[in-house]
């Protein structure tokens, strides 16, 4: 079984974010004390479409004309609130050699910069490559929209967003961004919705310290991990991620977050939640999980609290149980969890399992079908189980050890074990 904190630790997203340093971009603006409210000093002046050089600041409405390519260092930079940089179909590039060195209090190597934090800027409709940072908004900005953006080919992530509200990124592709696609820190009401992302070496979308902040409709393939996800109040919603090594994080000391109606598909993980509370899980479609050392987990609960998972449908080919009420590496033990309703298998492993010092777990109306091992393995007193079904699995429909809960109704046919269930009563 891997270690997640390890696994999370090793990921250059996850360990360098809580030290102020998660990529290379964003590492030399918070060295530089930019992210603290500090104000880069820029060059040029503002610049009319036919004018643009790189580097230029542009304060007005501005249309491109033409691409800005072969940038040594930023391309444009955004200096006034209110505006609109429109590509017009244009692309703005870099050189795709990392600015040697970068000075203090200063952004290095931007496609489009907003450092300063400008309110209600509008960036959209071209192309942004061979940056180390594609498109970059910090500091108190509010209202701006990213949108209709191709980002291909960053060294370290496509669109960073830190310290925001109202932030809208969507209906950008982003291809090959380095470590992370989109990147939402300490923002609120955000929304990051139908956009396309691939080939990130970290999380493709990292959603971290953030409240209120809706991530729908996203599409992501192809990466190292799917979402990561930190705060309060976030939703994660109809998002579709295949051919990924993870899924979908909820990261610990989330609150209420809400993971509903995500389509995940030939993934090393499905959902993992840690530490967090009030999480609800619902209405998902895991399907094919497994591969590399990935614990292949349908929805895994490691120290969660208040959790809820209901009305999921997994499928679990990895060495992993589909649903895991679990205390790996928290650590607390899990408890006042709720799987109601699910429908789940898994290859190689229990169908659902919770481990032996989870507290207060509630078991109720799940299906539990063709799993390598039991339908249902309740190791853990105090655990209620009730009106569950669980036919033909290969080993029993449901172990349950002796002080748990048979809340009654419980129904097991067809499996391995020819006595279809211990220490509670099966139909």
């Amino acid at each position: 079984m891997r270690n997640l904190r390890a696994l999370r630790a090793s990921d250059r997203v996850v360990t360098t974010i809580k030290t102020g340093g998660w990529n290379a971009a964003l590492a030399r603006l918070a060295v530089a004390g930019l992210l603290a409210g500090g104000f880069m000093a820029v060059t040029g002046g503002p610049a009319q479409a036919s004018a643009l050089h790189c580097g230029d600041v542009i304060t007005v409405n501005t249309r491109l004309s033409s691409n800005l390519v072969g940038c040594p260092d930023n391309g444009i930079v955004i200096g006034a609130s209110n505006i609109t940089l429109d590509l017009n179909g244009h692309v703005i590039g870099g050189d795709g050699t990392p600015v040697p060195s970068c000075p203090p209090d200063t952004a290095c190597d931007v496609g489009v910069d907003n450092s300063a934090g400008h309110s209600h800027v509008t960036i959209k409709g071209g192309s942004i490559r061979q940056f180390d940072t594609g498109v970059l908004v910090l500091g108190g900005a509010a209202g701006d929209h990213i949108r209709r953006l191709a980002v291909s080919h960053t060294g370290s992530v496509g669109i960073l967003i830190d310290q925001t509200t109202r932030t809208v990124i969507d209906h950008n592709v982003v291809r090959d961004p380095g470590d992370t696609a989109v990147a939402v820190t300490r923002s609120a009401k955000a929304r990051v919705a139908s956009n396309v992302a691939s080939g990130a070496t970290g999380y493709a979308m990292f959603l971290v310290g953030d409240s209120n902040s809706h991530i729908v409709h996203n599409r992501l393939t192809s990466s190292e991990h799917g979402f990561a996800i930190e705060g309060t109040r976030n939703v994660v919603q109809r998002n579709v991620v295949t051919n990924s090594l993870g899924s979908i994080d909820v990261f610990d000391g989330s609150t209420a977050t809400r993971v509903e109606f995500n389509r995940l598909s030939r993934v090393g993980d499905g959902i993992i939640v840690g530490v967090a509370s009030g999480t609800l899980v619902a209405h998902n479609v895991v399907n094919r999980t497994g591969g590399d050392d990935r614990g292949g987990f349908g929805v895994l609960l490691d120290g969660s609290v208040g959790s809820t998972i209901k009305q999921n449908i997994i499928r679990a080919t990895g060495p992993g149980p589909g649903i895991y009420v679990a205390h790996l590496d928290a650590p607390t033990p899990p408890s006042d969890n709720r799987v109601i309703r699910n429908v789940t298998t898994s290859k190689n492993s229990d169908g659902i399992r919770v481990d032996p010092d989870a507290a207060a777990t509630l078991l109720s109306r799940n299906l539990a079908v063709h799993s390598g091992d039991d339908g249902i393995d309740v190791r853990a007193p105090g655990t209620t189980v009730t009106r569950n079904t669980a036919n033909a699995n290969h080993g029993l429909g449901i172990s349950a050890v002796p002080g748990v809960i048979d809340g009654g109704g419980n129904q097991a046919a067809g499996n391995g074990n020819p006595a279809q269930c211990t220490n509670i009563a099966c139909r």
